[in-house]
């Protein structure tokens, strides 16, 4: 079954409802900017499902919110691994209804860049019964230096999820946005005694994230993004009357794709990514 085309002149939900009324077997690979990734039919039924960060139910869910794009089934051997219990119908009701909480929660965090920091204790005896376990694991997460996708990846939560408690923790004023962000300029830095993995950041913008953080054990590295979401990790270290720019190697910037005066979002964070895992984002990733 030849099955290929486009998101948008054939919604997905019918795509997935003919494979299911038609009992085939197969992968349906789905290419938008909501999402990329395949959904796997049994037998016409949704039995497993991979994005590029989810497997499962989550990515199940992220796939049928895309509303434009690319879709084709492939027939293949029926998938061994079964992670999705769910009938197709109430996959694609749990996703719409994700998708319209989504648009509310965004309404508060309209942006992943976003930081935020806990205003509570949540090892206080008077908030045991009022916090979940998720709720928990997420205020001692917030040390003012995550974002929204820091805390995905340290949570291991979806970021479905993570967005739904950070809404309701801002709520109830468990949590405020922490502005921690700073828009630099780069400009390049070569010298015989320049370290390759440091990063370099104006005096006066140093000592204003140690007044906020006050602890500088949460500024040993620094992340670097660029506009068009590239990033890196790089170790932080400061100079006098740099002004608004920031100072890495050449070679850095090449595998950012950046050049001299392109704006970036920086921050400090408390925590180091492996040399060979950054290495790897960088080359493999973003290339």
């Amino acid at each position: 079954m030849a099955l290929k085309g486009q998101i948008g002149n054939v919604g997905l939900n019918d795509i997935a409802q003919l494979l299911h009324l038609n009992k085939k077997t197969g992968m349906l690979k789905i290419d938008s900017n909501e999402a990329k990734g395949v959904l796997y039919f049994n037998n016409g039924n949704v039995v497993d499902a991979e994005t590029q960060e989810n497997t499962g139910e989550i990515a199940a869910y992220e796939l049928f919110q895309a509303q434009s794009g690319t879709f084709e089934f492939i027939a293949t051997p029926p998938h061994k691994k079964v992670t999705i219990k769910q009938t197709l119908h109430d996959l694609v009701l749990e996703s719409a209804r994700q998708k319209d909480t989504i648009k509310r929660l965004r309404e508060v965090i309209p942006d992943n860049d976003l930081v935020f920091r806990a205003v509570v204790d949540p090892r206080l005896d008077s908030l045991q019964g009022n916090l979940s376990k998720e709720e928990i694991v997420l205020l001692n997460l917030l040390d003012g230096t995550r974002d929204v996708n820091d805390l995905v990846e340290d949570s291991g939560l979806s970021e479905f999820k993570v967005l739904t408690l950070l809404v309701d923790l801002y709520d109830k004023k468990y949590i405020e946005t922490f502005e921690i962000l700073k828009i630099l300029e780069f400009e390049p830095i070569t010298g015989m005694f320049i370290s390759e993995d440091t990063a370099y950041v104006d005096t006066l913008v140093y000592n204003d994230w140690k007044d906020k953080l006050i602890n500088e054990s949460r500024m040993r590295v620094v992340k670097i993004k660029t506009q068009s979401k590239r990033f890196v990790v790089l170790k932080l270290s400061h100079k006098k009357k740099i002004g608004n720019k920031i100072k890495f190697t050449p070679s850095i910037a090449q595998k950012l794709k950046i050049k001299e005066g392109d704006k970036l979002i920086v921050k400090p964070i408390s925590r180091n990514i492996p040399k060979d895992e950054n290495e790897e984002l960088l080359e493999d990733f973003f290339d």
